[in-house]
């Protein structure tokens, strides 16, 4: 049988994408709420204090709804294969470091009805970056491989001692640097 050649395959169609407007909330007062919960999650846009006015519903709705659990499902599933494909050396040190917040555990209910200001750990003045690395290379200096690490915050995952793979999980509510 004789090989397909690209030639013979019709040409793909290209189709434009358009912008959802109005009641779908992602394109308000000239803020693509979509494009900066992406930039957001791509460590694109940093440094932000506030979810922008015009996108506190369409983040709402994101939170609450199917796809922030279908993001999040991606993701937990990725790392499961990942966890699945290890070899484990059997002397118990072999670990897998998870953020709680909004990791393990979710805060929504607490969002839903507080302002909450994020910035420095209060209990050693450093930011969260350079507290979580500190706390994993603690870890590795006591024997302890770091196979995964699984966070919603690009604190949780960068730095010094991030282990052999790193998952992010989705987290437009709040950013911790």
């Amino acid at each position: 049988m004789a090989a397909t050649s690209h030639a013979m395959l019709p040409p793909r169609q290209i189709h434009l994408l358009r912008r959802n407007s109005g009641a779908s909330g992602h394109w308000i007062s000239g803020i693509d709420c979509l494009s900066w919960r992406f930039g957001v999650e791509t460590n694109t846009i940093q440094g932000w204090r506030l979810v922008p006015k015009n996108c506190k519903d369409y983040v709402g709705h994101y939170m609450l709804g199917k796809q922030y659990r279908e993001d999040c499902d991606v993701v937990a599933k990725a790392a499961l294969e990942y966890a699945k494909s290890l070899k484990l050396a059997g002397d118990g040190k072999d670990v897998w470091v998870l953020d709680i917040d909004e990791t393990a555990l979710s805060n929504l209910p607490y969002y839903a009805r507080s302002d909450v200001a994020f910035g420095q750990d209060s209990e050693t003045g450093t930011t969260s970056l350079v507290y979580k690395s500190n706390k994993r290379k603690e870890l590795v200096k006591t024997g302890y491989r770091i196979l995964g690490n699984m966070g919603d915050q690009w604190s949780d995952l960068l730095g010094s001692n991030i282990g052999n793979r790193t998952f992010k999980l989705p987290d437009p509510m709040y950013y911790i640097s």
